[in-house]
């Protein structure tokens, strides 16, 4: 396997400014460093699967839920967070304009240009999904103004749905795929123009052409080289949920998709989904998530399996490869989201599960962790 190299010169892994290191630097391995950062300020409530952005050298976090499995309660969330990565330091926000409704699973990316994140789709639901809302709003939060907009396209778009894939290249939204209220997953792609408030079908449902419909699979939310790249996810039908393990490229010019998925020893093993995913130069950093199998105990409604895995991609040679990082140890855990900043990956919320003897349960992650590539 072709190995991805990060750069000369970096002899050292460089804690970020407000962290606390937790190991020598000589434990620091080649592929880099994580870092569990001591961090300040108010910030949110343990949660899993809530909407992030990077903006104006910060990162914006908004809503998600505590689907607690003890309890049998979901509690859901409309809050609005800013983490200063230089600082570690958590604000709580009180934005001016309509805000969104409380979800969690929506789709989030930022938008340079204007200072912008975007948020998009997403669910709110009982435990016993008696109450299920699924959303097809799309709205702004402006950094400079602090204050969200619900933007009001001039035609129909994308039907209601949770998880979808984001991308943004300039004054373009791209919006893939996810899971409708029937619980039978997507894959239809469509535009939005920031320009012209209209949407764009590229492609419908159903395309033999296309990825395979899913929810959940791992973005990065921008373009590369005029790509829009994403890897697994899950499938749905009536016969249930299957995980995903391949990798796809769709070419913003010619409007094609192709299959990227390399030979089995380059690429992850095994599927996974519900983990992070940034793009950090030319390859895209994927942490954590859920694997096939594992213990459904303990008030799980489905079987269990947090990985701590990082894996990267490089989208020069289209390899995936595990790395060995050194530093504090990432926790096993899913329903994560990230951004990165200044070239580093940083994870927010999500949760574990430890399951012995019917004893355990839920174990929830209240940390940022940091990644620095080398």
């Amino acid at each position: 396997m072709k190995r991805f190299l990060w750069g000369l010169g970096m002899a050292l892994a460089l804690i970020a400014p407000g962290a606390q290191a937790h190991g020598s630097t000589a434990e620091t391995a080649a592929d880099g460093r994580w870092t569990r950062l001591v961090t300040t300020g108010e910030g949110p409530s343990v949660r899993s699967t809530p909407a992030v952005a990077p903006v104006l050298g910060s990162i914006y976090l908004f809503g998600g839920v505590k689907d607690d499995f003890a309890s049998g309660e979901n509690t859901f969330y409309g809050d609005l967070y800013r983490f200063d990565p230089r600082l570690a330091r958590w604000t709580p926000l009180s934005p001016s304009g309509a805000k969104p409704p409380a979800r969690a699973f929506a789709a989030s990316a930022a938008v340079p240009a204007r200072h912008w994140m975007l948020v998009f789709g997403g669910a709110n639901y009982s435990a016993d999904l008696s109450s299920l809302t699924f959303f097809d709003d799309l709205w702004a939060y402006s950094a400079l103004l602090n204050r969200w907009t619900q933007l009001q396209p001039g035609n129909p778009g994308p039907s209601a749905r949770s998880r979808p894939a984001m991308w943004v290249d300039g004054e373009k939204v791209y919006v893939f795929g996810g899971i409708q209220t029937d619980f039978h997953t997507l894959n239809d792609l469509w535009a939005f123009d920031l320009r012209t408030n209209l949407w764009t079908q590229i492609i419908a449902n159903g395309d033999a052409n296309s990825p395979t419909s899913r929810h959940e699979a791992a973005v990065a939310g921008r373009a590369w080289d005029g790509q829009l790249t994403l890897y697994g996810g899950q499938f749905s039908d009536s016969d249930g949920f299957v995980s995903l393990n391949d990798t796809w490229r769709f070419d913003l010019a010619t409007r094609q998709w192709q299959n990227i998925t390399p030979a089995e020893v380059d690429n992850v093993d095994a599927p996974r989904h519900q983990g992070s995913t940034v793009q950090i130069g030319h390859a895209l950093l994927m942490a954590g998530g859920d694997l096939p199998g594992g213990s459904s105990g303990c008030g799980a409604a489905f079987p269990q399996n947090a990985t701590s895995e990082l894996w990267r991609f490089n989208l020069h040679d289209r390899t995936w490869r595990l790395l060995a990082p050194g530093g504090d140890a990432f926790p096993a855990i899913k329903r994560t989201n990230a951004a990165a900043v200044g070239g580093v990956m940083y994870v927010f919320s999500g949760f574990g599960f430890s399951c012995q003897n019917d004893e355990g349960g839920q174990v929830w992650n209240p940390d940022v962790y940091a990644f620095r590539p080398r």
